[in-house]
């Protein structure tokens, strides 16, 4: 869902990104801030001045959900969980851990962090609001906006809706009275679903009473919620599937190739149309040279197929995203979701020796599922440790 998401900055380590839909938020509130909330609270400004303070309010708030989600991550890398970057998007942020915690505790810590910090920018804010305020009026207008917004977010996040921060901090005390990982999702996901549709319900009757935009803004949240913890359960199941397979596992070693001066039109006739592969590797004397897919065919126009070599738009070896043999299944078809891509070359010790295509792998999935093997391999291999905390 995070798919077009953009690099603006890297702190600690972690990548910051962007989603489109932010932008559509951050107009949204400044618009709400600079011609509704301020105007009401504040008389006399000029339009100018209401719309600088607006913009900036907003602005201040996305950064103070930024720091929420950077104490989720500081807390996940303290405790040796990689996370490769942050992402804010329409409902606020979410932080990407490489892996599930290892413990009940560790789950607690990591999800407690953000409401946390929420609170204590909210008290910050309200403290300054109440000693600074009578020195400049727009100044008071911006301190107690975040006060009340951060409060409200972590009084929201503590709801028990996975996947909020409540919804975790259900699942680590579920996972530590149960000892089951997995049964600890099955009940948050269950609760975090009960949530979604009771927003969706409430914003139901909202719409009758006549708040059209209420109504809809906690339909969407809702709906968002229900597919989160529908996410999160499909997640555990397919984990549970791919969770002992690697790369080796379920890559195919039949992988087409084609050499370097091959015509586009060819590729397209006797490889993608013919045998329905969405991409080929470009190989010389047995060194390959990089992958032509689908995406980089697209870029020519039809015409010159005939007198395009493959070679001339490929992408490069050097540029091609790849997996060791050993990499878990699971975290190859995270890859391929992360980066929109639709295949992955295998390497091991640095020569290739396979394809991991997503067909491949869903293939799998649909299999392993029509035999019911989802076994319950999460339980048996990472038992809840004993931490402080949860």
């Amino acid at each position: 869902m995070f798919g077009g998401s953009f690099r603006v900055a890297r702190l600690f380590g972690i990548d910051i990104e962007v989603h489109p839909s932010w932008f559509l938020i951050i107009a949204f509130l400044s618009y709400s801030l600079s011609e509704g909330l301020f105007p009401a609270r504040y008389k006399g400004w000029g339009t100018g001045t209401y719309w600088a303070i607006g913009v900036t309010a907003a602005f201040l708030l996305f950064f103070t959900v930024l720091l929420h989600e950077l104490a989720h991550a500081l807390v996940a890398k303290r405790r040796g969980l990689p996370v490769p970057r942050i992402t804010l998007f329409i409902f606020g942020g979410v932080s990407h851990l490489a892996r599930q915690p290892s413990s009940a505790g560790e789950e607690f810590q990591i999800a407690a962090a953000g409401p946390a910090t929420s609170f204590v920018i909210a008290a910050v804010t309200g403290l300054a609001g109440l000693l600074l305020g009578s020195l400049n009026e727009q100044l008071e207008a911006i301190l107690y906006y975040l006060a009340g917004v951060n409060a409200l977010l972590g009084v929201f996040n503590m709801l028990p809706g996975f996947p909020l921060d409540g919804g975790r901090v259900l699942r680590s005390i579920a996972w530590k009275r149960s000892g089951s990982f997995r049964k600890a999702t099955r009940t948050a996901a269950g609760v975090g679903e009960l949530f979604g549709y009771l927003l969706m319900t409430v914003g139901f009757f909202l719409l009758l009473g006549g708040l059209l935009l209420d109504g809809l803004w906690l339909m969407f949240i809702g709906w968002f919620l229900l597919g989160a913890a529908r996410g999160e359960a499909s997640n555990l199941q397919l984990e549970g599937i791919l969770r002992r397979l690697t790369a080796r596992d379920v890559m195919r070693t039949d992988f087409p190739t084609v050499v370097p001066g091959l015509p586009l039109q060819a590729v397209v006739d006797d490889y993608m149309v013919g045998h329905g592969e969405r991409a080929v590797i470009v190989e010389h004397g047995g060194a390959v040279l990089g992958i032509l897919t689908v995406t980089d065919i697209r870029r020519v126009p039809r015409t010159e197929w005939p007198s395009t070599p493959a070679q001339a738009v490929m992408t490069p070896r050097e540029r091609v995203v790849t997996v060791d043999a050993s990499t878990p299944a699971v975290e190859v078809l995270t890859l391929l979701g992360e980066k929109a891509l639709n295949q992955v070359p295998v390497l091991e010790n640095g020569r290739m020796v396979g394809l991991v295509t997503r067909r491949e792998i869903l293939d799998r999935l649909q299999l392993a599922e029509s035999l019911g093997a989802n076994t319950p391999a999460i339980d048996e291999e990472r038992p809840a440790a004993p931490t402080p905390g949860a």
